[in-house]
């Protein structure tokens, strides 16, 4: 099948999820030539598990949708148990197969797109077929499925850290250049999702473990380590999936969190800072954490959101710790300002 061939390379030509998400959509369309095809993934917001479409393709007009999940509009989706076949798919890790199950005659084809249980990052593939897929079809799912899951294990493997399990710095590039605002909504075609910015954007909070080398000094570095673990676990668990959490090295981590304005983004930071706070940690007992926000702003740097986010969470540890600064506030202020360089020549 040198179709398939073709698109299995395509499948490995790429490091980044979402392009491997198309790749694999346009490989299936292509050879399954369905009526419609539709990529779902998995958010989990307040204990809920909810659908998340990623990418849908319809035959009709020969259009995909791509949809950017950190802009996506969490209240505007359905429960799992709002579709109890694709449902039956994600949890069973087997694919279902419905045929003619309403009025328009089509058959309807679920896959698990992984093969072991991801409560927020699981997915289904939904494939509507005027009749039921033959079994070469079903062949080149499992093939396309096969590639698939073994470069989102790659990805994982390289873009995780090795003792939290979090995402890395390595990633976070990525991550604040695609919600990173932008003044003129670009020219793309009509198919792609905009991200309505009137209605949220995201904040960066550094994240540090107070008095953390006394920590290693007194327990050693080996209860250090359960620390960051119980921590990094903290910060995951509190956040919505859709949120981003990172360790970036020692006792260092970054979120990106959106909300529709300043003040719930602080808030949601002193939540984080007061369930930190309240949490028992074996052998330790107490652990607090010091956090410095600011607004990701137009054009942006890794390096720029960064240096504020971090000028901030310096000056809560030398206020007291154990306590949230928004680096904008600050800035309002006057008690903080980024320093601008020309050149070698800095500007105060």
């Amino acid at each position: 099948m040198p179709n398939l061939v073709n698109h299995l390379i395509q499948l490995t030509q790429y490091r980044d999820r979402d392009r491997i998400n198309k790749a694999l959509v346009n490989g299936l369309v292509e050879m399954l030539q369905p009526v419609r095809l539709t990529l779902y993934g998995v958010a989990l917001e307040a204990g809920k598990r909810l659908w998340l479409p990623l990418i849908q393709h319809d035959s009709a007009n020969d259009q995909s949708v791509f949809i950017d999940p950190l802009w996506v509009q969490l209240n505007q989706l359905q429960a799992l148990q709002d579709v109890p076949h694709r449902q039956e798919c994600l949890e069973s890790l087997e694919p279902v197969v419905i045929a003619a199950e309403s009025s328009n005659h089509y058959c309807t084809t679920y896959y698990p797109l992984f093969d072991d249980f991801r409560e927020d990052s699981g997915g289904v593939v939904e494939i509507l077929s005027e009749k039921p897929l033959n079994a070469d079809s079903l062949q080149i799912i499992d093939h396309m499925l096969c590639v698939y899951r073994n470069m989102f294990g790659m990805l994982d493997y390289s873009e995780c850290d090795a003792l939290t399990g979090l995402l890395n710095r390595k990633s976070f590039d990525d991550a604040l250049f695609r919600v990173m605002p932008s003044e003129v909504a670009p020219s793309a075609a009509p198919v792609i999702e905009r991200r309505d910015q009137s209605k949220s954007a995201y904040w960066m909070g550094m994240v540090d473990v107070d008095h953390f080398k006394q920590v290693n000094d007194v327990h050693g570095h080996s209860i250090g380590d359960e620390v960051l673990l119980l921590v990094g676990r903290t910060l995951r668990t509190s956040l919505r999936s859709l949120d981003r959490v990172f360790r970036f090295g020692g006792e260092e981590f970054v979120i990106l969190i959106r909300c529709s304005d300043e003040s719930g983004a602080l808030h949601v930071m002193e939540q984080l800072r007061q369930k930190m706070e309240t949490t028992p940690f074996p052998r330790v007992g107490r652990v607090t954490i010091s956090i410095g926000m600011t607004a990701v702003r137009f054009n942006d740097s890794p390096t720029s959101v960064s240096e504020r986010a971090d000028l901030a969470v310096y000056y809560a540890k030398q206020n007291g710790r154990n306590q949230v600064r928004n680096f904008d506030e600050l800035e309002r202020q006057g008690l903080l300002q980024i320093e601008e360089k020309v050149g070698g020549i800095e500007l105060f």
